[in-house]
């Protein structure tokens, strides 16, 4: 007996054993898990019936009400719909198959099923769970442009699919809607977005709805300014609440009913022909299939193989993140909306010789510390991704004037500060990666810098008078005065914050205008004001620190906020604080390292500052970065684990990049997933640059792009790049053990002893060979 149990105990250790081990067959697109971090989500979080950067979005929601937490929340027990768009400021075509009595216009709540995650299948591409108080399967998959659905019926005397248009989904709220039969199969028409915060104009979505299955009926019902009534006998309807249902009788056990949803921001021609484009036929697993190679084709431009089962999953996970925080709005025909103007006017993207727009105009929100995260991964594997962002920004500089820094709803909406776009273009330009207009690019960088461009207005700030950027004032004081809180409207008015970000943002300018051959004189006045951090460091505390236009320090000041600070940040600064701003230098680490007293004073207070956040997972709770001396949950900060390298000690930054890789980016559950804002990808996308073992704290926006090498946690990482190129990392480790530090390393062949080497090299194809091991080699990269 106690031999048997001895047996029984190895076989099953065994198993767990391997079950951790690099033994799966699995393709990308399997191991990529949508429902990590989906406890409480932001509304555009999860995705899974959706193709990378596809217009639609498909999936259930169980909470509306806000951008955050909400949408498909893991926890909450009842589906309210299915809705095809989940982005930041935009939503729409909610579905929801039932038998039984309709109760369609009584709202979502009224119609909703419980639901639990016993069967779901959620995969990229598909999606597949249990309308428990329906007895209804529901299956979900997507194109770019259309929602495919797949409903399986039990035994139903009577059974409806319920389309509410003007229902409030997320953030979003709706103006109005309307509906009209065409056939028996087929439903058409279009719901109206109100404005919100972010999106400052209405935007349409137009739908063409087709069904397998010839309805036995469709019902409509509306209401303006009193309850909704059902309009019997009618073929249509609109207005402010609208809504149709098509009906079923006598459906059997088993039965199913495909419905197609084809949508369009332009137009119902333009619907239709999405749908007609993308969806030829009814076969819902080719559809299945379509999205799953979709998937696998975006996913493997990266592949790795070793490490556990969870890092796979984890990788996958976070590179599909890079692909669902920004979605298309442009049609098939290459037709989208451009509402920048007085009013809303069709624009036509050219085409290929193919017949395919080249690029995507986007619906996409800021790039608020991209330099750090996507615009690194973009130009390293993904460079059309990273110019179909530049290209839709440079859209509107062509449309109207100026390059902005988001786009919703075919306009801009001015998402937190500075000119986000030129580390971007920077970025594209000085690795070669760029395939837009390089001249018009930098034209609009430099409207940008001055007066007249995007740096005038603070965060959301609208309106034809805009003040709250400060850029005047950047450029008269050298710095961002603290009177800039109350100056101008709009949100994100710290002045020593900003100032730390237009220097930087000169610096990128610098380096595209000498890139691009403009005059000495033209990019020496950017590098110039690439200095202005010096402007508003205080030697004597050793700290960034606002003051005013007379040049009086603030007082009282303190580096790290306490309880009474209130808001997202200390006064100054934009959702941080000083004791992370501080390090905000990357145009000039060196000189940021002597100023704060050498190497040895530089890395021995980081250091105490990441000690000191070791229990907080270095992260702080989302609405209290200024309460953070490390904080890996947003933007400001997410370059800090790398800068020990650059003072000297690459060891340290190996070992704290494997600290912050395992405490705040290697869940895998839905409870965690992310510790902090997964902001349109971008912690996604630093979760995976800390995997594979490179970055550059200078967002690659130096005339000569450098990369920055930590120990992988792969054994192979296979990077696919353009031009049927290819650059191979491969680790060993002799020790077996902890592989955190890296004991040696050659690229190509030849012995490498820096902590960094030519973007070039990466690019044109190659390898690298890492000796890791659980002891730092201090005598490598320095």
């Amino acid at each position: 007996m106690c031999q048997l149990f001895i047996q029984c105990l190895t076989a099953f250790l065994f198993t767990l054993v391997c079950l951790d081990r690099d033994e799966s067959p699995d393709k990308p697109a399997d191991l990529a898990n949508p429902l990590t971090g989906t406890a409480k989500p932001r509304f555009d979080f999860f995705a899974a019936a959706s193709l990378p950067l596809g217009m639609v979005s498909l999936s259930p929601d169980t909470h509306h009400g806000d951008l955050w937490n909400s949408g498909y929340r893991y926890n909450d027990p009842y589906i309210l719909n299915f809705s095809h768009i989940h982005n930041a400021q935009t939503a729409g075509i909610p579905v929801m198959p039932v038998v039984g009595t309709c109760k369609s216009l009584q709202g979502l709540e009224a119609s909703k099923s419980k639901f639990s995650h016993k069967g779901e299948i959620a995969k990229p591409g598909y999606q597949k769970l249990l309308l428990e108080d329906y007895g209804i399967t529901a299956e979900l998959t997507a194109t770019e442009r259309a929602g495919f659905h797949r409903y399986t019926f039990p035994a139903a005397k009577e059974a409806h699919i319920i389309m509410d248009l003007t229902a409030a989904l997320g953030p979003v709220t709706m103006k109005q809607g309307s509906a009209r039969k065409v056939n028996s199969t087929e439903l058409e028409g279009y719901s109206v977005m109100a404005p919100t915060f972010r999106r400052k104009k209405d935007c349409t979505v137009y739908f063409v709805a087709r069904f397998s299955k010839p309805f036995d009926a469709v019902h409509f019902w509306k209401a303006d300014g009193s309850s909704a009534k059902q309009l019997v006998g009618s073929d249509s309807a609109s207005g402010r609440e609208a809504g149709v249902y098509a009906s079923y009788d006598n459906l059997a056990a088993g039965e199913q009913v495909l419905m197609q949803v084809g949508i369009s921001f332009v137009s119902m021609e333009n619907a239709r022909m999405n749908l007609d484009r993308e969806l030829p036929n009814w076969n819902f697993d080719a559809a299945v299939n379509h999205a799953r190679n979709e998937w696998n084709r975006y996913l493997s431009r990266i592949e790795v193989s070793g490490g556990t089962r969870k890092q796979q999953v984890k990788f996958y996970t976070d590179l599909m993140h890079t692909a669902i925080g920004r979605r298309l709005t442009e049609d098939v025909n290459g037709q989208y909306l451009d509402n920048s103007g007085p009013s809303p006017v069709v624009r036509q993207i050219p085409l290929t010789p193919e017949g395919k727009p080249p690029f995507h105009f986007l619906d996409t929100d800021g790039l608020w510390g991209t330099h750090w995260n996507l615009n690194i991964l973009w130009a390293l594997v993904y460079p059309e991704y990273g110019n179909t962002v530049a290209e839709t920004f440079l859209s509107f500089y062509r449309n109207s004037g100026l390059l902005a820094r988001d786009s919703w709803g075919g306009n801009w909406a001015h998402v937190m500060v500075g000119d986000q776009t030129v580390p971007l273009l920077a970025a594209l330009v000085n690795t070669g990666r760029a395939t837009f207009d390089k001249e018009l690019a930098y034209r609009g960088s430099l409207k940008n810098a001055f007066p007249g461009g995007v740096r005038d207005r603070a965060g959301y700030e609208e309106g034809p008078n805009p003040a709250g950027g400060g850029i005047d004032l950047y450029i008269r004081h050298g710095y961002v005065p603290l009177e800039i809180r109350n100056r101008g409207g709009g949100f994100h008015r710290g002045g020593a914050a900003m100032t730390l970000e237009y220097a930087y943002q000169d610096w990128c300018l610098a380096g595209m205008a000498k890139k691009l051959g403009k005059s000495k004189e033209e990019w020496q006045q950017f590098m110039q004001r690439s200095g202005n951090w010096k402007n508003i460091y205080d030697a004597t505390t050793g700290w960034m620190r606002p003051k005013d236009s007379a040049g009086a320090w603030f007082s009282p000041f303190e580096p790290v906020g306490t309880s009474t600070s209130g808001g997202h940040a200390t006064p100054g600064f934009i959702e941080s604080n000083s004791a992370i701003y501080s390090y905000y230098v990357p145009q000039d680490v060196n000189g940021l390292v002597k100023a704060m007293g050498g190497s040895a004073a530089f890395t021995n207070r980081l250091e105490d500052a990441f000690k000191s956040a070791t229990g907080t997972g270095f992260a702080a709770e989302h609405g209290e970065h200024w309460s953070a001396r490390v904080d890996y949950d947003n933007q400001p900060g997410c370059q800090l684990a790398h800068l020990f390298s650059h003072a000297g000690s690459p060891w340290k930054t190996q070992y704290w990049v494997r600290q912050v890789k395992d405490a705040t980016f290697s869940d895998t559950t839905a409870a965690v997933g992310y510790r902090g804002d997964e902001d349109q990808g971008q912690m996604g996308a630093l979760s995976v640059l800390m995997a594979v073992g490179l970055f550059d704290v200078q967002g690659l926006a130096d005339p000569d792009p450098t990369l920055e090498i930590t120990s992988p946690v792969f054994d192979k990482i296979v990077f696919h790049l353009p031009g049927q190129k290819k650059f191979t990392i491969k680790t060993t480790c002799p020790t077996g053990k902890d592989n955190t530090y890296i004991q040696s390393a050659r690229i190509n062949g030849k012995k490498w002893t820096s902590y960094e080497f030519p973007f070039e090299v990466f690019a044109n194809g190659g390898s690298m060979e890492l000796v890791l091991g659980d002891k730092p080699n201090m005598n490598w990269g320095k």
